[in-house]
């Protein structure tokens, strides 16, 4: 009898589990609060154990059925961390590669914690707007409407024709920029607003630099250097890139490099998290060390709150800024009312031939920035390239030139 009664609670465990991290119909799923039952097992590797709701819950809870207590293989168990924004809920069974991106929404409420939350369908977030008809990209981008538009009208995502890359798009705003009592170089934090522009979701792979690799040579014109990790397959980052053929190659393809103030609002958001998941622990579906290359895309939990993946982790990336240890002190004095605008990096080199690189070799902390030598990149370093928007109508302008412009 009690061997009846335990597959009973491990089936109806199982279908409470599938209600909880697979309705993918749903756009706001309930509710839940998920409990993880003590591992008789003694391994580091055991399911993580979260906080419990508290005797008051438990209290009321015992004139009610009881409830059914997990059971099973750690990897069919998701975790939810406080301040989580992205991670990946892989589904149970013969079904486990068609998963579904999901994002943690925590409840603004004193006394609710990371077992309590609303889970939703990525992509469903904030508010739809329709398409703005005095918005035009340029030629040579596509709008991918399958991916809805922002509130302001323009598309969440786009497609450039010449290397087939796929942008999203970074709406115009503040965010938050270095870190406080860090490192002396990405010190202190400032808040700055920027423009809206597109970036690529993904890192410029072998096979897109190779193909504009020989485009140049059939062109005759000057020769880039081949990728330094030209041997490996074609889905991996182009890797030991030059500066010089990085900005040749975003230039060809009507697009340019990221400011690295682009660049960490893409990672970290408005909120200015650690990591473009969150502030918590990351969520891998396998093992992956810091400085470890994979194929582009090939960790959805590495994925920032506008959704560029491969932010990290992956290779370390060009920014089109010198570098200077002391960026950030000179970007606070152009503060205006707490906000800093209109802040492109230092105007002339500080450092001969250093620019700025960002990602991180030792950790997943996208707060992190080096400089490195621009005609003698480090293995490890790629790219990857925005499109910049037109900006706002200044003050200067009259009521009539004003009247036909956009702010994005």
């Amino acid at each position: 009898m009690k061997s009846s009664w335990r597959t009973f609670y491990l089936l109806a465990g199982g279908l409470l589990f599938l209600v909880v991290g697979c309705g993918g119909n749903e756009q706001v799923a309930n509710k839940q609060t998920l409990r993880q039952k003590r591992s008789s097992s003694s391994s580091s590797d055991s399911v993580p154990k979260l906080k419990s709701s508290g005797p008051k819950s438990l209290t009321k809870s015992r004139d009610k059925k009881k409830q059914p207590e997990f059971d099973g293989k750690p990897e069919n168990f998701f975790e939810v961390v406080d301040y989580i924004h992205n991670f990946q809920i892989r589904k149970p069974g013969p079904n486990s590669e068609a998963d579904e991106q999901y994002a943690v929404l925590l409840p603004a409420q004193k006394g609710i914690d990371s077992t309590t939350f609303s889970v939703i369908k990525s992509g469903s977030q904030g508010d739809q707007g329709i398409p703005d008809s005095t918005f035009e990209l340029p030629k040579g981008f596509l709008a991918i409407d399958d991916a809805g538009y922002s509130a302001q009208g323009l598309p969440n995502r786009i497609r450039c024709d010449r290397d087939y890359s796929e942008m999203v798009l970074v709406p115009a705003g503040v965010s938050i920029q270095g870190e406080e009592n860090g490192s002396k170089n990405a010190s202190p934090q400032f808040t700055i607003y920027q423009n809206a522009f597109y970036i690529d979701v993904y890192e410029v792979t072998l096979e897109q630099y190779r193909r504009w690799r020989s485009e140049m040579i059939a062109q005759k014109g000057k020769l880039p250097e081949p990728a330094g990790n030209d041997r490996q397959p074609a889905a991996f980052p182009a890797m030991g890139i030059s500066y010089t053929d990085a900005i040749n190659y975003a230039r060809t393809m009507g697009k340019q490099l990221p400011r690295e103030t682009q660049w960490e609002k893409a990672a970290r958001g408005e909120s200015g998290f650690v990591y473009p998941w969150g502030n918590g622990r990351a969520l891998w579906h396998k093992t992956r060390m810091p400085g470890q290359i994979d194929p582009v895309g090939s960790f959805s939990g590495d994925q920032s709150p506008y959704g560029v993946l491969d932010l990290s982790g992956n290779a370390r990336e060009w920014c089109d800024d010198w570098y200077s240890e002391n960026s950030y002190q000179a970007a606070t004095t152009l503060a205006d009312a707490g906000i800093v605008r209109g802040w492109n990096g230092p105007r002339r080199s500080v450092i001969p031939s250093m620019r700025v690189v960002r990602g991180n070799q030792k950790s997943w902390d996208v707060r992190k920035r080096i400089g490195e030598n621009m005609r003698t990149p480090p293995a490890d370093v790629g790219f990857r390239c925005v499109l910049n928007l037109p900006k706002p109508a200044d003050e200067s302008d009259t009521p009539e030139k004003s009247k036909n412009k956009k702010s994005f």
